[in-house]
């Protein structure tokens, strides 16, 4: 048995009880006996979640769990209904939770699956001071192998059409050999330092960028700026520390080329 998950999404499991079994060439209506309001949110990496509603997976998770800006309804066929979340690679049983039809409102509890377990939350260290802290986890191909990630500082300026034009790179490593599919280290990042001009009519601009550790080019196609992570960084005025966890997944857009999908951690479990 398929399942719409346009539908899905717009009316949780309704699709399951509404026209989606057949017998002998005919669409059964299975009657409803309420429809309540749902929600989950939560975080998956390392595998991807399935999600099931009475032994009927609805969908894989992973990465940023969220219902978006829909009001998602969960259909009642029976009193009880069993949500489960299963690990994809295995089918293990991570997470049960029944939902009653005389709740009235029924509501996942924030959660963070680290491939193996759910957690209630994402824990990380508080930052001392004026320190800035930083971890990556990395998905990508498998044989794309380590990355390494730096700080490059442009030297730039714009030119009469307003184009950007970038006169030198200068670049400040701050992790090597970060292994694909496991969490690294937390690093502490610098401010850039004060450079001088090459010559005048110039600003710096810092960026985080990734590179192959064993060819040292850039992952994506383009420019430093096209190779970009969004990642915040402290200057020579920062004042209190921050702690970033950055998820990054490497996906395909419809013409082919790769880019970059951040998730900070941190912000998603303050």
């Amino acid at each position: 048995m398929k399942i719409n998950h346009k539908h899905y999404i717009i009316t949780m499991i309704a699709v399951l009880f509404l026209g989606s079994c057949k017998k002998e060439g005919e669409f059964l209506t299975r009657p409803i006996k309420a429809i309540r309001p749902f929600n989950m949110t939560g975080y998956a990496i390392g595998d991807a979640l399935e999600l099931y509603f009475d032994d009927v997976k609805i969908r894989d998770y992973y990465g940023k769990i969220s219902l978006g800006t829909v009001s998602p309804q969960l259909a009642f066929e029976n009193d009880v209904t069993i949500m489960q979340l299963r690990k994809k690679s295995t089918g293990e049983v991570v997470y049960e939770q029944k939902f009653n039809i005389a709740d009235a409102k029924n509501e996942v509890p924030k959660f963070y699956f680290n491939g193996t377990s759910i957690a209630k939350s994402y824990t990380y260290p508080k930052p001392q001071g004026k320190d800035y802290l930083v971890n990556f986890y990395f998905d990508g191909p498998k044989d794309l192998g380590p990355v390494d990630v730096q700080m490059e500082v442009l030297e730039y300026y714009y030119d009469n059409n307003n184009n950007l034009v970038v006169v030198n790179i200068t670049g400040f490593p701050i992790a090597t050999e970060i292994a694909i599919g496991k969490w690294s280290e937390y690093f502490k990042i610098q401010p850039p330092p004060v450079m001088l001009p090459t010559q005048p009519g110039t600003d710096f601009y810092p960026l985080i960028t990734l590179k192959s550790s064993k060819t040292k080019k850039y992952l994506l196609s383009g420019d430093v700026v096209e190779n970009a992570l969004q990642i915040e960084l402290p200057d020579q005025w920062t004042s209190s520390g921050k702690t970033q966890s950055i998820h990054i997944q490497t996906k395909i857009a419809d013409n082919k080329a790769l880019y970059f999908e951040l998730n900070d951690l941190v912000q998603v479990f303050p």
